[in-house]
């Protein structure tokens, strides 16, 4: 297992489904130089969703011989789909960046924390129930789909007590701009131009 040096750091964005976690994420990211480690999984992608972007999209084969490698430091299962973080991909980044970010759900966070402990940093990225459905409606999803997602969506906010932040997304500017401020100020100390 990777041991962490003293200034790397692992930021996990986490919260429901359509909540804008990725969007966050990536916004974020962006501002800070936080490059992000990005996960596996067996479902196929979505229509916006693009591969070695927003997750590498594998054959249950491939998913399956790199777990028989223990390649990967969790793996969970949702919904039939396998998802995955390989531990070298995190190093490698860790390595290169010293700072790293990746998009997880609450089972993905999880293992993360307890495998890395406080060298992980959980940011809870939320919206109200209408909010996301309305998300998840616009980007185009299928009504099963968006079914499926809502099903989860009272269990993904029951997480939100354990995370280290907690932001309401409902002005994107306005979440960024705040969540990139408490993270350089915190963990990362980069000195952003406050440009308010």
């Amino acid at each position: 297992m990777y041991e962490l040096k003293d200034k790397e750091i692992i930021f996990v964005f986490t919260g429901p489904n359509g909540a804008g976690r990725r969007t966050v994420a990536q916004m974020s990211g962006s501002t800070l130089g936080v490059k992000q480690v990005i996960s596996y999984t067996t479902r196929p992608p979505r229509s916006s969703e693009v591969d070695g972007q927003d997750y590498h999209f594998v054959s249950r084969e491939e998913f399956k011989a790199a777990e028989e490698k223990q390649e990967f430091i969790e793996v969970i299962e949702i919904d039939g789909n396998c998802y995955g973080i390989k531990e070298a991909d995190v190093a490698a980044q860790l390595q290169k960046f010293g700072a790293v970010y990746l998009v997880l759900n609450r089972f993905g966070a999880e293992a993360l924390k307890k495998v890395y402990g406080d060298k992980v940093v959980r940011i809870f990225i939320y919206a109200d129930r209408e909010t996301v459905l309305k998300r998840e409606q616009e980007r185009g999803d299928t009504p099963e789909l968006i079914e499926r997602y809502m099903s989860h969506y009272e269990e993904e906010m029951a997480y939100k007590d354990s995370c280290e932040h907690v932001f309401e997304n409902l002005d994107l500017a306005h979440t960024v701009f705040d969540l990139t401020k408490a993270l350089d100020d915190t963990y990362l100390h980069r000195n952003l131009l406050d440009l308010d």
